[in-house]
């Protein structure tokens, strides 16, 4: 090849366009399953009962708390009663004591109640009047003789509201109840004693009553045993209950179970019927 043969083509290369590059062929994805996403648990927080009161006198069958009233309806086979208590104030002498107010459509009474750390010691027995109504010739005067009339929280918690327990009382003057199957009538004497025994075993039943209804109302059988005379002829009245609370307001139901009279060493059933109701409860502050 000559020298201007040479110098054309290499001319002609220069001029030549540049060949681009071949393109990369893109990546096909590949396809994969949409993820679900785990769910995240809305967080659960554990169900704190609300802390009971602490009050000396807080208790949860008898709640001594001032301002806190309570209306009863008793029906028996005379009729309908109506029968209010109230806590009226507190007044420490050495001991806790509040003062408590019973009363019907026709009188009332005063009392002191003794509080031992959330326990009840001495509450009058109100209920034992109501139950009598108008068998009973005046409200029953008694002071305690020993024991617990209501267990603190803290010692029915302990025993998982399964618990016994017994209080004595003695009259402070004779009373009168009317016997139900004619005279004679029962009489009960200045001193004589009052025995009361408590029997909870944990049971919680629906109550309804004028006041409301109770889901969980503690049942507890609560009997009486009353020495009493019926003409010349001494024995013991006992008066067999089931009674349902409601815990921090209250009582808010009893039925009479059973009624015998025991003398001379025989048992006679005594047909008496009594059935009490909470009304309305207006707690105090």
């Amino acid at each position: 090849m000559n020298k201007v043969s040479l110098a054309i083509l290499l001319l002609l290369s220069a001029c030549a366009p540049a060949l681009a590059p071949s393109p990369t062929p893109a990546s096909t994805p590949t396809a994969t399953g949409t993820s679900t996403p785990t769910p995240i648990p809305s967080p659960t927080y554990p169900l704190t009962p609300t802390p009971p009161p602490d009050g000396p006198c807080d208790n949860p069958l008898v709640p001594l708390v001032i301002g806190n009233h309570w209306r009863y309806r008793v029906t028996t086979e005379s009729g309908e009663r109506e029968y209010t208590i109230n806590v009226l104030e507190r007044a420490d002498s050495g001991n806790v004591l509040m003062r408590v107010e019973f009363a019907d459509q026709e009188k009332s009474v005063q009392e002191r109640v003794v509080c031992l750390n959330g326990a009840i010691e001495d509450f009058p027995l109100f209920v034992m009047d109501m139950l009598f109504a108008d068998r009973l010739n005046k409200f029953m005067n008694t002071y305690h003789d020993r024991g617990i009339y209501a267990p603190s929280h803290a010692s029915l918690a302990e025993n998982n509201w399964i618990l016994d327990w017994e209080v004595f009382y003695l009259t402070e003057e004779g009373a009168l109840i009317k016997n139900p199957v004619g005279p004679p009538d029962l009489v009960i004497s200045n001193s004589s004693p009052i025995d009361i025994d408590f029997k909870m075993d944990g049971t919680r039943e629906f109550v309804s009553v004028p006041a409301g209804e109770f889901l969980q109302a503690l049942k507890v059988l609560h009997n009486f045993t009353v020495s009493a005379t019926q003409g010349a002829s001494g024995g013991h009245l006992i008066i067999e209950t089931s009674q349902w609370y409601e815990p921090y307001v209250g009582l808010v139901r009893v039925q009479l179970d059973k009624a015998t009279l025991s003398t001379n060493g025989q048992k006679f059933s005594v047909p008496m019927t009594s059935t009490l109701e909470l009304i309305e409860f207006t707690p105090g502050k």
